[in-house]
């Protein structure tokens, strides 16, 4: 038999007995919910890879573009301060990048799909596909 000590015992005591006179539970604590932890902030991102710096932890795609020579993605983190390119279904080797008004990073597809390095995401960014592939918006 498992024991309880005394303050632990009141304290449920005290839950089950607010619970019983109001109706409502007692709220209990609860794991803190995890912050992302990111290696990189802003222009400290700028040639670093998205996945070992622990940006994708909180990525979202702010605009994608087909084409036919594949999808172009513009991915930003908020933790990180960030973008980068996201390319999918292009031709093995589809030079594609990511860039700002100071920086820009060229990659080319490994397979069908890849992404690059990131650039400062404090200004406005844009991704695009070589040839007469397109670009994202500026955002």
């Amino acid at each position: 038999m498992k024991r309880i000590n005394r303050t632990t015992g009141i304290l449920f005591g005290l839950a089950a007995a607010t619970t019983a006179l109001t109706g409502f539970a007692v709220p209990t604590a609860s794991a803190a919910t995890p912050q992302v932890t990111a290696g990189c902030y802003a222009s400290s991102c700028s040639g670093r890879d998205p996945i070992q710096m622990g940006c994708n932890a909180d990525a979202y795609t702010v605009e994608s573009k087909g084409s036919a020579y594949g999808t172009i993605e513009l991915r930003y983190s908020s933790s990180c301060k960030a973008n980068w390119a996201k390319i999918s279904g292009a031709s093995n080797g589809q030079l594609f990048w990511v860039e700002n008004s100071s920086d820009i990073q060229f990659w080319n597809a490994i397979g069908s799909t890849g992404y690059g390095d990131m650039v400062d995401g404090s200004v406005s960014a844009r991704a695009c596909i070589s040839g007469a592939g397109p670009c994202t918006g500026w955002h």
